[in-house]
């Protein structure tokens, strides 16, 4: 009724190679990770346990030679606005563009602003350059309108430049707009 069939014979050796092995992908994930995770560790544990170990915190906390204590930050790297603001919001800006609006607009009374000016050349010559290049750029915008918008800005640096200098009662006025 039933026949059984032959069993194959055994199949003859190829000259093929067999196939590799295929790896686990949780293997080669532990593989990728597992140095990843060391180095996370090694940087952590740098930042935490370096401080109380007295690793690298003798360097911070030192003075430079030559300088005190309590005058180690430089101004520069602590400020937030870049040179270029700063020297917008100058009163040598506002001086600079009262001298350059002279000719277009009329001459304003600015001695205090001037003062002012002249203090913070002084301090920072870099920023007095940066306030007259900006001061110029700004003259390209000139109309006859703007000229009393002007006017209206240089009068204000000029009564909070007399306020910084000196008492109240020496406090120039600032002329109109002759035009």
């Amino acid at each position: 009724m039933f026949k059984k069939k032959a069993k194959a014979a055994t199949a003859a050796p190829s000259d093929t190679p067999p196939a590799p092995k295929k790896r686990s992908k949780m293997k080669l994930a532990v593989l990728g990770l597992v140095p990843v995770l060391l180095a996370g560790g090694g940087y952590a544990g740098w930042l935490f346990a370096g401080p109380m170990l007295g690793l690298g915190a003798a360097e911070a906390a030192a003075p430079h030679e030559g300088e005190e204590a309590d005058h180690g930050i430089d101004a520069m790297h602590v400020s937030a606005l870049p040179p270029e603001v700063v020297a917008e919001t100058s009163f040598t800006y506002t001086f600079a563009l009262s001298e350059l609006l002279k000719r277009e607009c009329g001459a304003a009374q600015v001695s205090a602003l001037k003062a002012a000016s002249d203090t913070e050349a002084k301090a920072d010559g870099a920023m007095v350059n940066l306030a007259w290049i900006a001061a110029n750029k700004r003259l390209e915008t000139l109309t006859s309108a703007s000229c009393d918008k002007m006017f209206s800005e240089i009068g204000r640096a000029e009564m909070k430049a007399a306020e910084l200098a000196g008492p109240a009662e020496d406090k120039p006025k600032p002329k109109a707009s002759a035009h």
